[in-house]
Parts: structure tokens; sequence; C-alpha cells
């Protein structure tokens, strides 16, 4: 991967030429908008302009053959590396990835409808057999699935940011980004908006699915917080292992968990808090 971002880094055609491939392939295309956010990263809007446009081209096709997801999360992820090159605050790409999934998520189910509608009628079925509670309907299952897909997008928006900016410190500031990403912390009003919005919405029966893009942010201030934590007392790649491994099979508990201790350190400083160990 690293190679890859050397490679797109020579040019403007080798990024282009990158961007436009992986743009082709419906599975890859993450990979050609986190080159689109190098280059916006790098060289600027204005460079970035000209990779975006090309790149663009073969995620509108797949847009007119039935699949969005290319095109949104091209046009998020530029966005967010334009906010990230400008404001160079991870805060405020939160913000804007909120922003980008709540605007996204409706298109993402208007175009995968069949997916929600398969899922919905799932939910028929365990309703007759009693499998769900009285008060769970179809309708709520499938805004439930709706919620999912969202955050999932929201998330890959992130990742791919994230990729564009390791990248990018790989290759002109080693080190960088780990610092960046160690430091996170929430500022006490989002979390306090977050805070509201989530208690506003879960009395909502027809707002429940906001709920998930709400979360992600506090996730992914969670897993800055065990990375910053992690390297601050070095306790051992092990507790990474331990957290991704909890998201995968026990994601529930884990999200909670990482949700809480966000919220915790944009209140309290966590990091502040507890000791600092040099590895001898």
């Amino acid at each position: 991967m690293r190679r890859l971002s050397q490679y797109a880094m020579k040019g403007g055609k080798q990024a282009t030429l990158v961007a436009v491939v992986f743009a082709i392939i419906p599975v890859l295309f993450w990979i050609s908008a986190a080159v689109v956010a190098l280059v916006i990263l790098r060289k600027g809007y204005q460079a970035g302009a000209q990779v975006f446009m090309w790149s663009l081209l073969p995620a509108l096709m797949w847009w007119s053959n039935g699949d969005p997801t290319p095109a949104l999360t091209l046009i998020g992820v530029a966005g967010l590396a334009s906010v990230l090159r400008y404001s160079a605050h991870w805060t405020y790409v939160l913000v804007a990835s909120m922003l980008v999934a709540i605007v996204s998520m409706p298109i993402l189910a208007s175009y995968l409808q069949e997916v929600m509608l398969t899922f919905a009628k799932a939910g028929i079925q365990l309703e007759a057999t009693n499998s769900l509670p009285d008060e769970v309907t179809a309708e709520q299952v499938q805004a439930l699935m709706e919620g999912v897909l969202g955050a999932v997008h929201l998330a890959i928006l992130l990742a791919c940011t994230v990729l564009a900016r390791w990248w990018q410190s790989a290759l002109f500031n080693p080190g960088g980004f780990q610092t960046e990403f160690h430091q996170l912390r929430l500022p006490v009003w989002l979390t306090g908006s977050l805070a509201l919005l989530v208690f506003g919405l879960s009395n909502i029966a027809d707002m429940t699915q906001w709920l998930f893009i709400l979360a992600i942010p506090l996730l992914f201030a969670g897993l800055a917080l065990v990375h910053g934590l992690v390297e601050q007392m070095k306790l051992g790649r092990m507790w990474l292992i331990a957290t991704y491994l909890g998201l995968l099979f026990s994601s529930a508990l884990v999200f909670t968990l990482l949700a809480l201790l966000a919220t915790l350190d944009s209140l309290f400083g966590l990091r502040k808090r507890l000791p600092v160990r040099v590895k001898n």
C-alpha cells in the first residue's frame, strides 16, 4: 500500500491513473477515494480536483448501474480531506463526516431498497414467530438496517481519510499521524451535543436510525484514546489486538465502552491523569 501511494505521488498523471483504475473495481473503490484524499492533503484542492473529476467518471458509471456507493464515498472523502487540510483538526472532520453520512444514508437506502426489503421481510417473519417483542415492527427493523448502513458508510469515509493521512505521514512526515491520532480528544461542546441528540432521538421511534451515525465519532475518539494510552503507558500491541477483536466479536459491549471512554476523556482528560511510562 505504501508503494502504491509513492507511485501516486510521483505526479498528477500517476495519481489519476491509480485513482481511476481502482474506481473501476467496485470492491476497491475505497483505494481510489484515499488516493484522491492524499493528493488533496498534500497538494491542495486545485491539484486534487483533476484527480477527483477523472476518478468520478467510473464511479458515476457504477451509480448509473444501481450502486451509488463508490461515487458517494469518493465525494465524501474528498470533502473530508479538504476539511482536514484547511482546518488541521479532526474534530471538524468528524462533524463534517456526520453531515455527509446524514445526506448519503437516504440515497444509499433508496438504491439498495431490495436489501432493505429483505431485512424487513426477515423482520416480519421474526415477528410472526414471536422471535421479536410485540412492539417491534418490520418498519422498525428496516429503519434499524438503514441506520447500520449509514454508520458503515460513515466508517468507510473516516477509514479512507485516515488511510490518506497515514500515507501522507509515512511519505513526508514520519510519525506525524501517530502523534496526531493519539492526541485526538473530542471537545466538550461536541460530546455534549452528541449526548443531547442521542438522548432526544432515542425517545422518537422514527428517528432511532440516526443514532448509529451519531455514535461513530465517539467510537473513533475512543479508539484514538486506546491507541494513545497504549503508547503512553507502554502496554503492548496485545491491548490493541484485543480491542479490535472485541469490536469484531462483541461489538455492542466494546462499542459502548469505547464511547464511554471517549466521553470521560472529553470531560476529564484521561491522558493527563494517567502516568507516562518510559520503556526500558
